[in-house]
């Protein structure tokens, strides 16, 4: 999939198109007898359409858990509109809103823009980089007590930046316990297909996903809404029961629905797994060699198997770490792709309570399906050698 001369470590931004997707999708182009024309017509070819259409439904929620129906999703045109999709439509009844500190900039850039009208927090990151549900869990009786009801949670199921997982069942122990009614909205962009999941098995009432994370192109997006759980339409519009204007992707969602069927999150866990720890065993050594930190952040958590986040210290300025290895032939991450071309220190570090130094000095490394142990082998010498040319510290 990858080129040659690059080793690409970058799967947490996008998974690439997979060589199944590709071949399926190229199938498909090829037919004479499909047209791709709209759903929504009530002719034989709008007809036709419609049950691929439905068909690729089945498929996706077949991936998402035992009793999942494809009348649940909504197709968007990426996690960003699903994520702020739900938040937006929240803002419509909420009179409270909580938006964790550790979310995607999708979501926690729009805790500038809920009304005054609503009561707002940010949820705090503890060290670790899990959310500190204890916080949550007084937050939650102090709203209880102001005689607010209507109150909207959205967090991550798993970290884009350092893989720590939320664990869903303590955050529904302190939901339960609350006594209130919560709309929770979890994103789960990072977990499809990397943890074995059930949605229907959360406490839930949204949850987002991103196509391109799986294997699919990018520009395709997916909410679940729990049964009875109401989205508020944002648009007026004809797709995606009235949520969502114009005429439904069909070649996208086919794309999701055939890198869905292929998803093996016990093989992908085993694969990943054993390359992570083979990665920061070879960093521990690199960092006794050279006499310098290398710090992995959310190592005492629970993680998806895929993805190392680590900070160099040593160094007072921000060094090009990502450039640096990409001369080296070797693709990673600053941290959230979206916000990859603004050099910064990572919020959800600072977060955490690393420095500003930290933040700076940082670098994400994750895996996929593609990935073998020559990379990583690979990846630690080019590593010793850029410290190596770094030579004195700034």
């Amino acid at each position: 999939m990858w080129q040659k001369n690059v080793r690409y470590l970058d799967y947490n931004a996008s998974s690439g198109i997979s060589d199944n997707v590709r071949n399926k999708l190229k199938d498909i182009l090829d037919r004479s007898d499909f047209y791709f024309a709209n759903p929504s017509s009530l002719h034989r070819l709008g007809q036709q359409s419609q049950q691929f259409l439905l068909r690729a439904g089945l498929k996706i929620a077949a991936s998402l858990g035992k009793n999942i129906n494809s009348n649940q999703l909504v197709f968007t045109s990426s996690g960003t509109e699903a994520n702020q999709t739900v938040i937006k439509s929240a803002m419509k009844t909420a009179e409270v809103m909580i938006i964790g500190a550790g979310e995607h900039s999708a979501s926690h850039d729009l805790l500038s823009e809920i009304p005054e009208s609503i009561q707002k927090y940010e949820l705090p990151l503890l060290s670790n980089g899990q959310y500190d549900l204890e916080f949550l869990k007084e937050l939650l009786i102090s709203v209880k007590q102001s005689g607010c009801s209507k109150v909207f949670l959205s967090l991550f199921w798993a970290n884009n930046e350092t893989g720590v997982t939320t664990s869903i069942t303590k955050l529904d122990e302190v939901l339960r316990s609350s006594e209130l009614s919560i709309s929770l909205h979890l994103d789960g962009a990072q977990v499809w297909g990397k943890l074995e999941i059930d949605l229907d098995q959360t406490p839930a009432n949204f949850i987002t996903f991103s196509g391109h994370k799986i294997g699919a192109p990018a520009g395709s997006g997916l909410i679940w809404i729990r049964s009875g759980s109401t989205l508020h339409s944002l648009i007026s519009g004809s797709q995606s029961r009235g949520l969502r204007g114009g005429t439904e992707n069909l070649l996208s969602i086919a794309a999701v629905s055939f890198a869905a069927e292929e998803l093996n999150s016990v093989g992908f866990q085993k694969h990943t797994l054993a390359l992570r720890e083979r990665l920061e065993k070879g960093l521990a050594d690199i960092a006794t060699k050279n006499n310098t930190q290398i710090k992995i952040w959310g190592a005492q958590s629970n993680r998806i198997t895929n993805t190392c986040r680590l900070s160099i210290s040593g160094f007072e300025k921000h060094q090009n770490w990502v450039e640096m290895f990409d001369l080296k032939g070797f693709a990673v991450s600053h941290g959230s792709a979206c916000k990859s071309s603004i050099v910064e220190p990572s919020r959800i570090l600072l977060k955490m309570g690393a420095t500003k130094d930290e933040a700076l000095n940082t670098i994400r490394v994750s895996f996929g399906p593609e990935s073998k142990p020559g990379d990583v082998d690979d990846f630690l010498i080019a590593f010793q050698g850029i410290l190596s040319e770094k030579g004195g510290r700034t």
